[in-house]
């Protein structure tokens, strides 16, 4: 049993995982598993958007990377910049709320802006890799 541990802890990533964008979506994911700790209990139904928007960005990445189709990677690249955009609007929430101390919630936001920057840098290239350059505003 502890050989099969040893062994995905040190198995190379592979496709999804690779990708920086990615690696800071899974370490938001613990920083957000650590801040639902600090939600009282009767705030179940804020415990469950939280957790809810943290894997739809994870989610929503994932299943974009492996679509084949460059339109359909550049929607769902779109949908998780939205659910992470939720994210830290509720998270956001919750500190205001006073579960979760300034110094919590600077580590979740400092990856979430992050994240959002490298999701932003990636739609870019691949809008300009499809030609279709910059959205208008």
């Amino acid at each position: 049993m502890a050989r099969e541990d040893n062994k995905r802890q040190t198995r190379k990533p592979r496709g999804h995982e690779k990708m920086i964008v990615w690696q800071n979506m899974d370490k938001l994911d613990i920083l957000v598993q650590k801040i639902l700790e600090k939600i009282p209990i009767y705030s179940f139904k804020m415990k469950s958007q939280i957790d809810n928007a943290s894997d739809s960005t994870g989610a929503n990445f994932v299943e974009d990377y492996y679509s084949g189709s460059l339109a359909e990677y550049l929607r769902f690249l779109r949908y998780s910049k939205r659910s992470l955009g939720e994210l830290r609007e509720r998270v956001r929430r919750v500190k205001r709320k006073g579960y979760i101390i300034d110094g919590v919630y600077d580590e979740f936001n400092d990856c979430a802006i992050k994240t959002m920057y490298l999701l932003d840098r990636l739609i870019l290239s691949l809008r300009n890799k499809k030609g279709l350059g910059e959205k208008r505003k």
